[in-house]
């Protein structure tokens, strides 16, 4: 069990977005602080200058246009669209932490046999900024160790459990002998590490989620079966929704479904790629509720997706940490 606190709700005196507390981070462009643990922050992103005082900093805006209707639908309709080689597989990690490698071993390239998982994933954002020489800090990184993810001389260390207090989950993206590629929760965003098959469980998974930018339009599919479909808020130019694909790492339910999250919050393993920090923490993006769902169909957080409070519920009562998610431009 973590000695973090639960996630908090900001207090109406509040002079930024509202924060989802869950590890730490340094401020953009700042010396990064010395080694210690600290606390992880999802930067939940809300970006609405509601009246009681959150929305007070420059990533704010007041100029939303008026977003269109809600249009959230549960399905237990099968479609056609999705198929088995949407399937990915998922590796949870067996002990109290597990080292993830930076280097694929000395026999990856002669090891047999070789499996890959996954379809092609969306365009990265994350690779284009590395391609333009604009790639921000990694976290974690030397010097700057954020709540259960740490880096050392061989690559990465995770707790597990996380301090959300869920298992710790990678996705595999591929397989040879007895070591797996594996994608984790650090920054630059959908980077791999490698581990040893023997240190993990490994589970098949069929559920994922798709998300348009452009259209702010979310499908859950749990298999075959389209489960929920929604218009969402998504991030400001200025702080965009990264793309790529991603994976849910931390499922957590509030207690108080009517505040700025609604009634759950589902981790990412994904960044803000252009914020190093938010609200004194690393800016993990999300999907979660929101008390403000007159603004769903807009582009007005700082990174993380909101959806309507049904939605989410929906979505969180079916998927399973690991769960695959593609985010489109």
């Amino acid at each position: 069990m973590s000695d973090v606190p639960p996630p908090t709700e900001p207090s109406d005196d509040s002079s930024g977005p509202v924060g989802f507390h869950v590890e730490a981070t340094a401020d953009a462009g700042a010396t990064p602080p010395p080694p210690q643990r600290r606390t992880l922050v999802i930067g939940i992103l809300t970006l609405v200058a509601v009246a009681l005082g959150l929305g007070a900093v420059a990533l704010f805006g007041g100029d939303d246009p008026p977003p269109p209707a809600t249009t959230t639908t549960t399905s237990t309709t099968t479609t056609t669209a999705p198929s088995a080689s949407n399937a990915v597989v998922v590796a949870t990690a067996k002990g109290p932490s597990v080292q993830v490698a930076a280097n694929p071993p000395a026999n990856w390239d002669t090891a047999t046999p070789v499996t890959r998982y996954g379809p092609p994933p969306p365009p990265s954002t994350a690779e284009e900024l590395a391609a333009a020489g604009q790639a921000p800090p990694d976290i974690p990184r030397l010097g700057y160790d954020v709540d259960g993810r740490r880096v050392t001389a061989a690559g990465w260390v995770f707790d597990n459990p996380t301090s959300l207090d869920n298992p710790f989950v990678m996705l595999v993206t591929e397989r040879r002998g007895d070591h797996l590629q594996v994608q984790i929760p650090v920054r630059p965003d959908g980077i791999v590490g490698y581990v040893t098959v023997t240190d993990v469980q490994l589970d098949t998974m069929a559920q994922r989620i798709e998300l348009d930018v452009s259209d702010r339009l979310l499908r859950f599919y749990d298999g075959d079966e389209l489960v929920t479909e929604t218009q969402v808020v998504v991030g400001k130019d200025e702080t965009a929704t990264p793309t790529g694909r991603f994976y849910i790492t931390d499922r957590v339910v509030k207690d108080d479904p009517s505040g700025p999250y609604g009634p759950l919050v589902l981790a990412t393993s994904a960044y803000s790629e252009q914020l190093d920090s938010f609200d004194g923490g690393a800016p993990v993006i999300a999907f979660h509720g929101t008390n403000n769902p007159e603004l769903i169909g807009s582009a007005a957080s700082n990174g993380c997706i909101r959806l309507p409070n049904d939605a989410i519920i929906a979505i969180g009562d079916r998927i399973q940490l690991g769960a695959r998610v593609d985010i489109s431009p």
